[in-house]
């Protein structure tokens, strides 16, 4: 079996795969729940033209068309990055059993910043959120992408 770290340099291959599209630098996996990742994604924004495009939602679209299921009771999720309000919620939609993130988003967040999504919910589905796997590479990848646009 993968361990924890393994899954988020997965999730961060991911987001490198972005930064070389000039998308903003994010990755997202699935496991389930005997430790098999079932499916990656990252941004494409940009390359998409669709502001919705972001890696969360990227990954959850692949392992419900794969599953079959409406919903991912029996599935963790690895991000690079604190998801976003709309990612926050499409999480929550479809009963993702655990969030694993890596670096926290100050600005856009909604897990332990902004809204805090999770911190008074009282849906039936409970989410177990873990934070700072592999921070200080997920922020250096996103530090460096705006480094170099602006």
């Amino acid at each position: 079996m993968v361990c924890k770290i393994d899954y988020m340099e997965l999730a961060i291959n991911e987001a490198i795969k972005a930064k070389k599209k000039q998308e903003v630098p994010v990755g997202a996996i699935i496991v389930d729940k005997n430790g098999k990742v079932i499916a990656k994604a990252h941004n494409l924004v940009e390359t998409r033209n669709d502001a919705t495009s972001h890696a969360e939602k990227l990954v959850i679209e692949k392992a419900l068309k794969i599953t079959g299921n409406r919903y991912l009771n029996n599935y963790d999720i690895w991000v690079t990055l604190e998801p976003c309000i709309m990612c926050a919620s499409i999480i929550k939609q479809t009963r993702i059993r655990r969030l694993y993130y890596g670096a926290e988003d100050k600005k856009g967040g909604a897990i332990d910043n902004g809204v805090r999504m999770f911190s008074n919910c009282r849906s039936k589905a409970k989410l177990e959120v873990y934070s700072g796997f592999s921070a200080n590479k997920s922020e250096k990848l996103i530090k460096e992408f705006f480094k170099e646009i602006r």
